[in-house]
């Protein structure tokens, strides 16, 4: 589209004629997580990259929490890379990573708050 003004004297004339279509705005293919950075990340049909700061706080302010939390397959709840704790069958909560152990040598310190397991006996908090 082009646009020319010309003003001899008054009144002043105004032509528009058509020209090319302007290219379409670009649109989201994808978008994907980027844990080191934790952006959300678009990629437009362009092939630009957005990043979105702050989306996996705000997902989690949305839901009435901090953090977010991830869940491996069986839907234990992974804490450290690992699967600490998980639900039964029945609803009663399992620990599925094996929790230290004073009989392999785990040495509990008095007021961290970490289960172990006493041993042959109960778990016990440090």
């Amino acid at each position: 589209m082009s646009i020319s003004i010309s003003n001899a004297a008054a009144p002043a004339s105004v032509t528009i004629q058509n020209g090319s279509v302007p290219d379409a705005s670009p649109t989201v293919v994808s978008a994907a997580f980027n844990a080191q950075t934790a952006q959300l990340v678009l990629t437009m049909s362009d092939g630009s990259q957005v990043p979105v700061t702050g989306f996996a706080a705000a997902l989690a302010q949305s839901l009435g929490g901090a953090s977010l939390a991830v869940l491996d397959g069986n839907g234990a709840l992974m804490l450290g890379g690992k699967p600490r704790f998980g639900v039964s069958a029945a609803g009663n909560l399992t620990v599925p990573t094996p929790l230290p152990d004073t009989s392999n040598g785990y040495n509990p310190v008095t007021g961290t708050g970490e289960l172990y397991q006493n041993g042959s006996g109960p778990i016990q908090e440090a």
